[in-house]
Formats: C-alpha cells, sequence, structure tokens
C-alpha cells in the first residue's frame, strides 16, 4: 500500500509538471499563431497594404488640401469608414481564431486531466480488489482452519466419551483392586498381629522391653533431677542479685538521707549567716535619715499591698485550672464509660454472630455428613448390585463365595455404621463441651467487665481523692504562704517600731549582748509549732524539721509575738 500511495504521488507531481509544461507550450504556440496569422494576412491580402498607403497618402494629401483650400475633401468619410470595417474584419479573424486556439487548448487540457483521473481512478480500484481478493482469501484460509480444529476437537471429546463397556471394564478393575489391596491389608495386620503375640509370649523380648523402659525412666529421672538443680541454682542466683540490688538501694536512701541532712545543716548555716548580716546591716542602718526610714516603708507597704494581689490573682487561677481539671477528668471518664459499654456491646454481638456461625457450620457439617452417607450407601449399593450382576455373568458355581463376600460386606457396613454412630455421638459431645466453655468464656466475660467497671470506678474515687487531696494541699499552701507574708509584714514592721526606739534609748542599751540573743533565738526553736489545715484542723509538732515535707520555706510559730519575749531584754 505504501508503495502504491508513493507511485500515485509520483504519478500526480508528473501529470502537474506535465500540465505546467503543455500550459507553456500552448502561450508560445499563440504567440507564434498571431504572428503568423498577421503575416499571412499580409501575404494573402497585398492590396491592402497597397490601400494602407493609398489611404495614407491620400490622408496626407487630403489633410495638405484641407490645410490648403481650408475645408475636408469629399472622399475622407468614405477612406475613413472603409479604414474601420478593415480593421474591424481583421479584428474579428484574429477573434475567431484566438478562440479556435483556445478551444483546442482547453479541450487538449481537459482530456490530459481527464485521462489522469481515469488513470488513477482505474490503479485505486485496482489495489480496493486486490485488497479484496487478499481479504477474501486470508477469510477462507481461517474457515478451513476453524473447521480442521473443530473437526479435530469434536474427535478428541468423542474420543473422551466413556462407554458402557469402558465403564463396566473400569468397575471391574476396580473391584479386583479393592478385593486385593482389602486381603493385602488383612495379611499385613495378621502377621503384625503374630509378630506382636510372639514378643508378648518371649521372655526375652519382655525382658529386653522391661529393660528398655527402665533405662528410659531412669534417663526422664536423671533429667528431671538436673533440671531441678539449674532451676535451684537460678534462683539462687536470683534471689543474690535481686538481695544486692536490696543492699544496693538501702545504701543510696541512707546516703541520700546523709545528703539531706548535711543540707539541711547548710541551710539553717546560711539562714543563721543570714540573719547574723541583717542584724549588721539593721545596725549600720540605725544613722540613716527619718525621710529614708518613711521612704522605705512605703514602699514595703505597696510592695506588700503588690504581693497580696499577686498570690489573691494566682490563688483565683489556680482556682479556675483545679475547676477546668475537674471537668476535663469527668469528661474523659464518662468518654472512657462510654467507650466501655460500647466494646461490651459489640464483643457480646460478635460472641453471638461467632455462636451462630459455628451453629450454622456444625449443621451445614451435619447435612454433608448425612449426604455423604446417602451418597456412599447408594454407591455401595451399586456397587453390590454391578459385583452380583458380575459375579453372575461370570460363574454360578460363586453363589457360595457370593453369599460369603455378601456377608462380609454387610458385616463390614455394620462396622462403618458403628464407627459413624460413634463418631457422630463424639462430635455432640463435642459439640456440647464447646457451648458448655463459650458460656463459661460469655460467664468470664462478663465477670471480666464487672471488674473492670468496678475498677474504673474505684480509679475514679481514688482520682477524686487525689484531686482533693491536692486541692487540700494548695490550700494549706496559699494558707501558709498568707500567713508567711503576715508574718513578714508583722517583722518589717517591727524592725521599724525597734529602729525608730533605737535613737531614743541611752548608749549602754542601743546594743544588746550577743548571747542572750543566742538563747532567745535557741528557746524560739523549741517552742511548739502548729499550722493550721483546711477544714478547722490543726497540725501540732515539736520541731521545724517535722514541717518540711508540708513546706519547706513556709512555717510559723504559733503566738508569733511582736517583740520577743525573753527575759534578759
Amino acid at each position: 500500500m505504501a508503495g502504491r500511495s508513493r507511485e500515485l504521488v509520483v504519478q500526480s507531481c508528473s501529470s502537474r509538471c506535465s500540465r505546467n509544461s503543455q500550459a507553456r507550450r500552448f502561450s508560445r504556440c499563440q504567440g507564434r499563431r498571431r504572428a503568423a496569422t498577421s503575416q499571412a494576412s499580409i501575404q494573402l491580402f497585398p492590396w491592402r497594404s497597397d490601400q494602407l498607403s493609398y489611404s495614407a497618402a491620400g490622408q496626407a494629401s487630403s489633410m495638405g488640401s484641407r490645410a490648403r483650400s481650408g475645408h475636408l475633401a469629399p472622399d475622407f468619410m468614405i477612406l475613413n469608414r472603409r479604414k474601420a470595417e478593415d480593421q474591424r474584419r481583421v479584428f474579428d479573424e484574429k477573434c475567431k481564431s484566438d478562440a479556435s486556439v483556445e478551444r483546442f487548448a482547453h479541450w487538449e487540457h481537459k482530456t490530459a486531466g481527464k485521462i489522469e483521473r481515469n488513470t488513477v481512478t482505474r490503479k485505486v480500484e485496482t489495489m480496493k480488489q486486490d485488497m479484496k481478493e487478499e481479504l477474501n482469501e486470508r477469510r477462507s484460509k481461517l474457515a478451513a482452519l476453524l473447521a480442521e480444529e473443530d473437526a479435530r476437537y469434536t474427535a478428541e471429546l468423542s474420543s473422551f466419551e466413556e462407554t458402557p463397556e469402558m465403564r463396566r471394564d473400569r468397575l471391574k478393575a476396580r473391584a479386583r483392586e479393592l478385593m486385593r489391596r482389602r486381603e493385602q491389608e488383612k495379611r499385613e495386620f495378621a502377621v503384625l498381629m503374630r509378630e506382636r503375640q510372639f514378643r508378648e509370649s518371649c521372655d526375652a523380648f519382655r525382658e529386653h522391653d522391661g529393660e528398655q523402659l527402665l533405662h528410659e525412666c531412669v534417663v526422664a529421672r536423671e533429667r528431671a533431677l538436673e533440671e531441678k538443680e539449674e532451676n535451684k541454682q537460678r534462683q539462687k542466683e536470683e534471689n543474690e542479685m535481686w538481695h544486692n540490688k536490696l543492699l544496693d538501694l538501702v545504701r543510696k536512701s541512707e546516703e541520700r538521707e546523709m545528703n539531706d541532712k548535711n543540707r539541711q545543716m547548710e541551710l539553717r548555716s546560711e539562714m543563721l549567716h543570714t540573719l547574723q548580716e541583717q542584724i549588721q546591716e539593721l545596725q549600720a542602718r540605725r544613722d540613716e535619715d527619718e525621710r529614708l526610714k518613711q521612704e522605705e516603708a512605703r514602699l514595703m507597704r505597696e510592695r506588700f499591698e503588690l504581693d497580696l494581689a499577686e498570690a489573691k490573682r494566682k490563688e483565683h487561677e489556680r482556682a479556675e485550672m483545679q475547676a477546668e481539671k475537674k471537668l476535663a477528668v469527668a469528661r474523659h471518664n464518662a468518654l472512657l464509660r462510654a467507650e466501655k459499654d460500647a466494646e461490651i456491646r459489640r464483643q457480646q454481638e460478635e460472641d453471638l454472630k461467632l455462636l451462630n456461625a459455628m451453629l450454622d457450620k456444625e449443621r451445614r457439617a451435619e447435612e454433608a455428613e448425612l449426604q455423604y452417607k446417602a451418597q456412599l450407601r447408594q454407591q455401595a449399593r451399586e456397587y453390590q448390585a454391578q459385583l452380583i450382576e458380575l459375579m453372575k455373568k461370570e460363574a454360578v458355581d460363586e453363589a457360595a463365595s457370593e453369599a460369603i463376600r455378601k456377608a462380609e460386606q454387610e458385616k463390614a457396613w455394620r462396622k462403618r455404621e458403628e464407627v459413624w454412630e460413634k463418631e457422630r455421638a463424639a462430635r455432640e459431645k463435642l459439640m456440647k463441651e464447646v457451648l458448655q466453655t463459650r458460656r463459661e468464656q460469655l460467664q468470664q466475660r462478663i465477670e471480666q467487665n464487672r471488674r473492670e467497671r468496678e475498677f474504673a470506678m474505684e480509679e475514679k474515687e481514688r482520682m477524686v481523692r487525689e484531686v482533693d487531696d491536692i486541692e487540700q494541699q494548695n490550700a494549706l499552701q496559699a494558707e501558709i504562704r498568707k500567713r508567711i507574708a503576715k508574718e513578714h509584714q508583722r517583722d518589717i514592721l517591727t524592725q521599724i517600731e525597734v529602729t525608730c526606739c533605737i535613737p531614743c534609748q541611752p548608749a549602754f542599751t542601743r546594743v544588746p549582748s550577743r548571747k542572750p540573743r543566742t538563747r532567745c533565738e535557741e528557746r524560739w526553736r523549741s517552742r511548739p509549732w502548729s499550722l493550721r489545715l483546711p477544714g478547722g484542723r490543726k497540725l501540732h509538732t515539736r520541731s521545724v524539721s517535722s514541717l518540711a515535707p508540708l513546706a519547706p520555706h513556709a512555717l510559723r510559730r504559733q503566738n508569733w509575738p511582736r517583740r520577743c519575749w525573753c527575759r534578759s531584754h
């Protein structure tokens, strides 16, 4: 097809070039014909040249005479009319010749185009005819192949079909094979039983089996003892390891307690040093101006107010945070409860679906088994009928053997039915056990869900108690901070009063002795301490260190005096 199309393109290009060359030749021929026509007219009509020259001469003479006389000659109009008629005739002849030449050229050009189109059309029709013949040939080949395959497959299918004679021969061969296999199994079983009877009746074999069994028992006992010793050794190593870990924990706890004690001693020494520095600073500032003292007092009051406002704001924020936490915990518990209820419902539905599916499966299995048994009975009956027919055809003297075989078949069938009955009873028993186990599992699941709900309720109550404890601790800390702030303010005011009173005292009473101040501090530290807890309860203690876990930096003494209560002061 590609070669033919290429040939058509080449032919069309060549025809186009030939048409262009023909048009050029036609234009050249037309020019030559016009020149030849004018030359031929001169040769054919020579008088016209003389007439033209005469008319030109007459025109010139008439023009000269007219120029001389001043008016036109009498034959001037005739000459002009003749001249116009000659020109019109020459023009008409030339037009006719040109029209004839043009018609001839147009005919030639049209004929060449038509010939080319007809050639292309014939070639295209030839190509189409060839393609159609090729397609018909391929179709015929495919039809032949299809018919051949149909015939081959028909022959194969006909060869696969089983005829009654072939089926009868196959059943006979199967019956013989089954009989041979049954006899072989019986012989093998008899040989096995004889060998077992011989081993049981022979003393040597029994002694050998007993020794072997005793040896196996001894080996098993030794292996058990070794495993027991290994377990004891491993348990001992684990006990030693945990004992060492416990000793390490005790040692670490003792070191931690010693470190805590050292840190408490350091904190106490630092606090004493801080108190000494504060006393020295107070002694150094006694000479300052009254204006600075008043300004400092004012600034301290403002700072106290700011601290109090900040403490109130933080307390309010903490209360809001605790309320949000309570709400979040309640929402979370509700969500957990809903999820657990949904999970319990989903598990119950799944258990019910699983139980129904198991029952359906057992029912389908029983139906399939009954159907299979019926099919086996039908096959057995057919097989029995075929064997009977075969034996009748083979020989008449085999009636006794046939009766014996039939009795054996009935005996085997009864044994098979007994086995099936036992299997059915075992399946029913297994089904009852499965159902009972499933009920127990469901009961255990329900009990587990109940325990989980109780545990969730206990966890919720514990969380509520923890939240209450946290709230109480927060309230206790707030109360401690509030009291510390009040005591701090009171201490500042006391210091201000003492500072204000010092200039009025004599010189020998301005600097108190160091030793009574120390006794006073010791007596002050040895006094009992108490804290007021939320709900009106009080916490009493004999030492400051016992209150450290509650509030390390927030201790207050009961009935804090505005001034020192020592008698020496």
